[in-house]
């Protein structure tokens, strides 16, 4: 009984696929998948592509967003968009660890990959143009079309916590994930697991101390209402996210169309690393000039500070690379690419500005 229903599973998967590529060289709707609402930088810079596809095409190639998980929840846009349940969707790594730990690479603090221009463009080119990324994303079924970015994490801390610098935060409750939640506790701090949407209330009742934080959400999520400080540390960041779409649906699509997708996709990097700095910056005038009516302190970190986190992140980098080598891929070969890519873009960025300010 479960052969006939996973047969029969995979032939509507495979009738969905079907008339996704037929409507699509008719000039109809592709449908993508995100799990967040429709707002914010991401959400804001996945609608401009969405537009420029469309424009670009004539109206041949229509994108529609389904927002906050209404078609798909974040777990399952991977194996949705695998198998031809939705044409396109918004992958994130953490999600799908193992099937997706190519992306995990963008997720490690490395270099410049903080600033969400050179990082995002340095995961682009990366995942668009090696050969074991590439490979990678084939065995899910799925295409990288983008790179998202969430800016480089800082630290926020409650008024009650008494954290200035690294060495303070021993014994203190910090809120974080992955390899960062790993090297905080390695460094004394104690983790605490709570959703992003619980941070607030946490950090009022002094469930936490502290968590990392991206600067861009102390206005929507309110954060300045709870916390004293941010400890600008710029440590790490999350790109372990793409824009994808299903690989037959792709093979589907004429030459044309499929460099429209790969042409907006590009411009999407750009896009929302310019509402990602834009909102930041705010975010920072704001604390400065005392805009929310109570004190918020900006502190700097130490460079101290900043080479300690950057010894405490080694080993966890040498785990991704020990693992993505252990499942048959190049490891050494991907991350010399990446860190030469980092480097290119914060030179460019150096030498010419962002691209917007040229």
């Amino acid at each position: 009984m479960k052969i006939k229903t996973l047969m029969k599973a995979g032939l509507v998967a495979a009738g969905l696929i079907s008339a996704t590529i037929m409507s699509a060289q008719a000039g109809t709707v592709l449908r993508y998948v995100e799990g967040s609402p429709n707002r914010g930088a991401k959400s804001e810079a996945l609608m401009v592509f969405a537009k420029e596809v469309s424009e670009a095409t004539g109206g041949e190639l229509e994108i529609e967003i389904h927002w906050g998980g209404a078609l798909l929840k974040w777990a399952a846009i991977l194996p949705g968009v695998s198998i031809g349940t939705a044409d396109m969707g918004t992958l994130v790594g953490p999600y799908a660890p193992k099937e997706l730990m190519a992306m995990g690479i963008g997720d490690l603090p490395i270099g410049e990959a903080g600033d969400p221009w050179v990082g995002s463009r340095a995961m682009h080119e990366l995942m668009t143009t090696n050969s074991d990324m590439i490979k990678a994303f084939d065995k899910q079924n799925v295409i990288y079309l983008g790179a998202i970015h969430t800016t480089a994490a800082q630290l926020m801390c409650n008024d009650d916590s008494g954290v200035s610098t690294l060495a303070d935060l021993k014994g203190k409750k910090v809120r974080s994930a992955g390899i960062y939640a790993h090297a905080l506790s390695d460094l004394g701090a104690t983790p605490v697991s709570v959703s992003f949407g619980e941070i607030y209330q946490a950090l009022d009742s002094g469930l936490l101390d502290c968590s990392l934080v991206y600067l861009y959400t102390l206005n929507p999520y309110k954060f300045w209402e709870v916390i004293d400080k941010v400890i600008k540390i710029d440590w790490g960041q999350v790109a372990g996210i793409a824009a994808s779409i299903n690989k037959d649906v792709w093979s589907g699509l004429t030459e044309e169309q499929r460099s429209v997708l790969r042409e907006a996709g590009s411009k999407m990097v750009d896009t929302q690393a310019q509402k990602l700095i834009a909102q930041t910056n705010e975010t920072i005038e704001a604390i400065e000039q005392n805009k929310y009516g109570r004190p918020v302190k900006l502190v700097q970190a130490s460079a101290e500070d900043k080479a300690a986190l950057d010894n405490a992140s080694e080993k966890y980098i040498k785990d991704w690379m020990d693992k993505f080598s252990a499942e048959g891929y190049d490891a050494q070969a991907v991350m010399d690419q990446y860190v030469a890519l980092l480097n290119k873009y914060a030179k460019e960025r150096d030498d010419k500005g962002y691209p917007w300010d040229r």
